[in-house]
């Protein structure tokens, strides 16, 4: 039992700052490199990485939120089986592998949003909304693995039936593994409707709304892993 939830709280914490480095450091070398090129907005450039470098880090708070209940949230049970064993172990690798996807996808679009902000210092305005949108959208993967991950946690059954014990690792799996691509896509399209706001900022609402769109679709599959890891929790 202990062994689940200590390697279930180092996954949720590893896992999901590898990501949110790389993303950080993705936007920041972006906007080092707007600097070089307009020294001018570097104040504005500054601002706008920061606020980029927050919102991608968000999901590795999740991860450290999950990581926290995992050790002093009181889950540990010696008499839960192998079934709440699973379900703690599968909670870290929800969250963990979860974070993945829109950690990296953030970290695109906020290093779109800086080099479209030494294309075009004056949209500084429009460009970070934007950005901030597309980050809301590639971060709502995070958001699908956050909930299963604290379900795992505070609905997990007790017993040792072999099958629901595989079920609930499944789960865990199937949320993380299943939001990496959407997130990832997310990422994709809003950071390139970002890049085209810098070059072509007249056609602003076009993209913005052909992003929305983009967005949608590609977070569909992200929804049905999240329908399926509940069905592998709840029904199997």
């Amino acid at each position: 039992m202990y062994i689940a939830t200590y390697l279930g709280a180092a996954f949720a914490v590893g896992i999901s700052s590898i990501s949110a480095g790389m993303g950080e450091g993705y936007t920041a070398g972006y906007a080092i490199r707007g600097i070089m090129r307009q020294p001018k907005v570097s104040d504005s450039m500054l601002r706008n990485m920061l606020v980029s470098q927050a919102v991608t880090e968000s999901a590795a708070i999740f991860g450290l939120v999950i990581a926290l209940l995992l050790l002093f949230g009181g889950s540990i049970d010696i008499n839960g089986g192998w079934q709440l064993v699973a379900a703690l172990f599968g909670s870290g690798l929800s969250i963990g592998i979860g974070s993945l996807g829109p950690c990296l996808g953030s970290g695109y679009i906020g290093g779109m949003a800086c080099q479209s902000l030494a294309r075009q210092p004056r949209k500084s305005g429009s460009l970070t909304a934007n950005m901030l949108i597309g980050q809301a959208l590639a971060q709502t993967s995070a958001i699908f693995a956050l909930l299963i991950a604290l379900l795992l946690i505070l609905s997990a059954p007790r017993g040792g039936d072999i099958g629901k014990t595989l079920a609930l690792v499944g789960a865990g799996l199937c949320i993380g593994f299943g939001t990496l691509g959407p997130a990832i896509g997310v990422g994709y399209v809003g950071g390139k409707a970002v890049d085209s706001i810098g070059r072509f900022p007249d056609q602003t609402s076009l993209l913005v709304r052909n992003m929305f769109i983009g967005s949608a679709v590609s977070q569909s599959t992200a929804i049905y892993s999240m329908v399926v890891a509940f069905l592998l929790m709840f029904v199997v």
